[in-house]
C-alpha cells in the first residue's frame, strides 16, 4: 500500500486529463487496485476536475475510461515517474506497468 501526501499534493497542481483545466482532485483508480471495499486503494492517482471524478463515480471507472478511450494507469505511471515523492519505488512502478497490461487485455476493446 502506498500513501504520500506529497504525491497526492503533486497530483492536484496538475491540470485535468480530460479538460485539461486546472483545479483537479487527485483520482484514486479502483480498477484493479490494492483497495478492499469501503478501502481507499494506493495514492496513485490521476488529476481530474470535480466535475469529471463525479462523473468517474456516476458512471463506474470501466465506463468512464472507456468513453474517454483511456488507460488510466497510464497517467498513473507518468505521474509517478514525475512526482517529487521520493518514496516511489522500481516496484511501484513494475506494479504500475502490470496493472496497465491488465487493464489493456481486459477492457481495450470491450
Amino acid at each position: 500500500m502506498y500513501r504520500s501526501i506529497e504525491h497526492l499534493n503533486f497530483i492536484r497542481k496538475q491540470p485535468c486529463i480530460i479538460s485539461d483545466q486546472l483545479d483537479s482532485q487527485a483520482c484514486h483508480i479502483r480498477i484493479l487496485s490494492d483497495a478492499g471495499v469501503g478501502l481507499k486503494p494506493s495514492d496513485f492517482a490521476i488529476p481530474m476536475t470535480y466535475y469529471y471524478h463525479r462523473m468517474s463515480h456516476d458512471i463506474g471507472e470501466i465506463r468512464f475510461f472507456k468513453k474517454f478511450n483511456i488507460n488510466p494507469y497510464d497517467f498513473a505511471i507518468f505521474y509517478a515517474k514525475n512526482s517529487p515523492c521520493k518514496k516511489i519505488t522500481r516496484e511501484h512502478l513494475e506494479y504500475l506497468n502490470e496493472r496497465k497490461s491488465i487493464y489493456e487485455r481486459l477492457y481495450k476493446n470491450r
